[in-house]
C-alpha cells in the first residue's frame, strides 16, 4: 500500500500580543487603501480577493504565521465577509486591518491603523506611520489625516468620541489611547478634531510613571471642561520625582505647569509665554 506524502501544516498558531486584541467573532473593519485576502496565511499563498477601505469582515480564528510586513511584525487572521452578495473566506494580514473602529451620532465613522513602523535613528525615536479616516454612512471615504504614533511596549488601544467640547465649528472630537500597562511604558492619547469636513490634529497627551521613582501626567482641559475663555485649551503637566533612596515611602517633589493653545474657529495655536 503506498501512502500518499503528507503535506505540510499551512500554518502554525501565533501567539505573539498584539494590539488589534481580536478574538473569534469580532468585527473589524479594513484599514489598508486595498487588502489582499488569501487561500493561507502567508503572502505567496493563491489570490482568494480583494477588499476596499472600510470594508467589515469577522474574525474566524486566532492568529497564524507572523509576518513583517510594512516593517512591522502582526499575525494572519482567517476571516469571512460579503462582497457582491457572496460569502467568502481566506485569510488577511492583520496589519491591513483598522486597530479600532467607532460612530459619532451622525453615523460617520472613524477608523484608525499603521501604514509603517519607522526604526528608530540617531536623532528620533521610533514611530508609526498612523493615519485616521472618516467615513460616510454610504462608505465613502470623506477625510483622512496622518500622525506619528509613539508606540513601543503598549499593550492594548482604545477610541472614545467627544463632542465639540464648547470649541467652535466642531463638531466632534476624536481620541485614539495606546495603553501602557506596566511600569515606564507611556499611555499615549491623540487627538483630532472633526469639523464635518476636515479633520485638524489637536495636543496630544500622555502619562507614564515607575512606582517609587517617578510619574509623568499631563491633562488636556477644554472649554467645556474649564468653563473658561471658549478660545482656550490647557495642557496640565504634573511631574514627580523620587527625591529619596527608599523606593517603599517615596518622596516625591513635585512640579507643575502648563501649556496653552487657541482656536478661532478655524486654525489651532500654542501661546508662548515670555519669560
Amino acid at each position: 500500500m503506498v501512502r500518499a506524502q503528507e503535506q505540510p501544516a499551512a500554518y502554525a498558531v501565533s501567539d505573539e500580543y498584539t494590539l488589534w486584541n481580536f478574538q473569534k467573532g469580532d468585527t473589524a473593519y479594513v484599514f489598508a487603501d486595498v487588502a489582499y485576502v488569501r487561500e493561507n496565511a502567508d503572502t505567496k499563498s493563491k489570490l482568494v480577493d480583494s477588499l476596499q477601505e472600510g470594508a467589515m469582515v469577522v474574525i474566524n480564528s486566532e492568529g497564524y504565521n507572523g509576518s513583517t510586513i510594512r516593517g512591522f511584525y502582526a499575525p494572519w487572521y482567517k476571516i469571512s465577509f460579503i462582497k457582491d452578495n457572496v460569502k467568502k473566506e481566506g485569510f488577511i494580514w492583520l496589519g491591513l486591518l483598522a486597530l479600532n473602529s467607532i460612530l459619532n451620532q451622525e453615523g460617520e465613522q472613524f477608523i484608525y491603523g499603521f501604514k509603517k513602523f519607522r526604526s528608530f535613528t540617531e536623532n528620533t525615536p521610533s514611530y508609526y506611520d498612523a493615519e485616521l479616516k472618516v467615513f460616510d454612512r454610504e462608505k465613502n471615504v470623506i477625510a483622512r489625516a496622518s500622525y506619528q504614533a509613539e508606540v513601543n511596549d503598549q499593550t492594548g488601544t482604545e477610541t472614545k468620541i467627544l463632542g465639540g467640547m464648547g470649541l467652535k465649528n466642531i463638531k466632534n472630537i476624536h481620541r485614539s489611547a495606546f495603553l501602557g500597562e506596566a511600569c515606564g511604558i507611556a499611555t499615549q492619547y491623540y487627538y483630532f478634531a472633526w469639523t464635518g469636513q476636515e479633520l485638524i490634529h489637536f495636543p496630544s497627551k500622555m502619562s507614564v510613571s515607575d512606582a517609587g521613582v517617578f510619574y509623568y501626567d499631563e491633562t488636556i482641559l477644554f472649554p467645556s471642561e474649564h468653563k473658561g475663555d471658549p478660545t482656550m485649551i490647557y495642557k496640565k503637566i504634573v511631574e514627580g520625582e523620587n527625591i529619596d533612596d527608599n523606593l517603599d515611602e517615596p518622596n516625591y517633589k513635585e512640579t507643575k505647569s502648563q501649556k496653552k493653545y487657541t482656536w478661532d474657529g478655524k486654525t489651532l495655536s500654542e501661546l508662548i509665554e515670555m519669560r
